[in-house]
């Protein structure tokens, strides 16, 4: 569903959470700062009422603690079934408590940003709508292109944002993201090296890039005709 369809249908928006996923929790209170608001600020520019559902986790960790049987005594194993029972029973709970329609779950993760060594298609790797040169500052794209990449494509790691909307029984609305950066470029010898900390994540201008690809996304999602 794009932006027009969630807000005629569903008007109120619960923000369940912003995740950061493993390896990169370093960066979790700046990323959470700059975006929160910022996702709030846009969802109410497109019509929508927003209300922090954060709790949702608080009841679903109460429901957890009150089931002996999630767990099996003998293998430590996870019900899953019956974890999905209480993830329904948190939402639904939180649901009439806090009156939203829908749940958005936001948050940064890691995807493949593919590229190709065309010269025609330039030295980029491609990702939710972001484009970052694949090699280092400085590296000559003339002889490792001519050496380690004849005629490879591939993928390096490619941060972006997401927001994942979901119905009251935690079905699929929309699911869009939009490329922040590059967490890997190749150096001069054609290995790819991890950027160091202090290079990532240090762009305001591409981090709020990343939020307006999203909201862009979500825009334009073509409906299925009935």
């Amino acid at each position: 569903m794009n932006t027009k369809s969630l807000v005629t249908n569903y008007q109120t928006v619960g923000l369940v959470s912003f995740d950061v996923p493993e390896g990169l929790e370093y960066f979790a209170p700046k990323l959470k700062q700059f975006y929160k608001p910022r996702i709030e600020t846009e969802l109410e520019k497109a019509g929508f009422k927003t209300v922090d559902a954060s709790s949702f986790y608080t009841r679903l960790k109460e429901l957890k603690k009150e089931t002996p049987d999630l767990y099996n005594s003998n293998t430590g194993q996870l019900n899953e079934a019956l974890y999905d029972q209480l993830y329904n029973q948190a939402l639904k709970e939180t649901k009439e408590k806090l009156n939203v329609d829908i749940f958005l779950f936001a948050g940064i993760d890691i995807t493949q940003a593919h590229f190709s060594n065309n010269f025609l298609l330039g030295y980029t790797a491609d990702w939710y709508g972001q484009s970052e040169d694949f090699l280092e500052d400085g590296v000559d794209a003339g002889d490792v292109l001519g050496s380690f990449f004849v005629e490879k494509t591939g993928h390096l790691p490619g941060a972006y944002i997401y927001l994942s909307f979901k119905d009251t029984e935690y079905k699929d609305l929309s699911f869009v993201g939009g490329g922040i950066e590059l967490l890997a470029r190749f150096d001069d010898d054609g290995n790819a090296k991890m950027k160091t900390a202090e290079y990532l994540f240090d762009d305001e201008a591409q981090l709020a890039n990343a939020l307006d690809l999203a909201f862009t996304h979500l825009a334009n999602i073509k409906q299925r005709k009935k």
